[in-house]
């Protein structure tokens, strides 16, 4: 029920859900660049949380005034038909770049003229 849309292309609640810690951080860099939210558990980089909710009328964030946006890769979807949990972000795929972007191997020999 804290989910909206911000249309800011993140997964934006209104609220924290459970197990989020939000960092202490001085409350006009909060107000001006977010703060970041982690993981109660371990830590990890969840996403940031900012004071702009009052922005999206008509949303439960102008209700809190915050904006939580979670980074896609930190969410499990659990369909509500009981199939297979979604982890967010597939894992990146390699990608070969052309030999003209390849960095020089180190310790080849090969000197470049810059």
């Amino acid at each position: 029920s804290a989910k909206f849309n911000s249309g800011t292309g993140w997964p934006s609640f209104a609220t924290a859900l459970a197990g989020v810690e939000v960092a202490k951080n001085n409350p006009l860099l909060a107000a001006v660049g977010g703060t970041e939210v982690r993981c109660g558990n371990c830590g990890g980089h969840l996403g940031d949380v900012f004071a702009d909710g009052i922005l999206f009328q008509g949303t439960p964030a102008a209700e809190s005034g915050k904006r939580f946006c979670i980074d896609g890769g930190a969410l499990e979807f659990r369909p509500a038909d009981g199939s297979e949990m979604i982890l967010g972000e597939a894992p990146a795929k390699p990608v070969e770049l052309p030999s003209w972007l390849q960095p020089p191997k180190v310790g080849s020999g090969v000197q470049r003229a810059y």
